[in-house]
């Protein structure tokens, strides 16, 4: 069962929070928006990544994307994932019909908390530049109601808790 706004409200309010920091006008019928935030990891041509730094960058002087270009870039928000759900996170819809893409390996287990989410962004478009910045409204989250609590929750098995930064692979 997907939650609804009121219940992503009443989760954002909880204690723990959902979300940090939670802003009413980000929840949807039955999604919560998420925002780019100010880490990232860019590829270089080795196949390392290198951070990036989003900070200096805004909506009116967006850090620019080429055509097919790649990153990994963090949440503005911090989650935590309460143990009766889990999370999908989809990118919005106005970000894909501008030319982003948003990985499809972003599943949120029941105990994932403390962390940026990091989202692996490309510009699937062959000509035009895109624009990121912090704040970006770029995907959403749609949480599921468990049928029951698991056995053991992402906090014992996990390995993306508490990352305050855009992450590469751990393995």
């Amino acid at each position: 069962m997907i939650l609804t706004d009121h219940e992503l409200n009443q989760l954002c309010q909880g204690n723990p929070p959902l979300v940090t920091p939670f802003d009413p006008s980000l929840i949807n019928p039955a999604s919560l928006d998420i925002r780019i935030g100010t880490s990232g990891l860019i590829e270089q041509e080795d196949g390392e990544h290198i951070p990036l730094d989003l900070s200096n960058y805004d909506a009116n002087h967006p850090y620019i994307l080429a055509p097919q270009t790649w990153l990994l870039v963090a949440s503005l928000e911090v989650f935590h994932i309460p143990l009766f759900t889990a999370g999908e996170v989809r990118l919005k819809s106005s970000r894909a019909r501008e030319g982003f893409d948003l990985a499809l390996a972003l599943w949120l287990d029941p105990g994932w908390q403390g962390s940026h989410l990091t989202m692996a962004l490309r510009n699937t478009t062959r000509f035009r530049q895109l624009g990121i910045y912090p704040g970006l409204k770029i995907a959403q989250v749609i949480l599921h109601r468990l049928s029951n609590v698991p056995q053991r929750h992402y906090g014992e098995t996990g390995r993306y808790n508490f990352d305050r930064q855009a992450q590469g692979s751990k393995g």
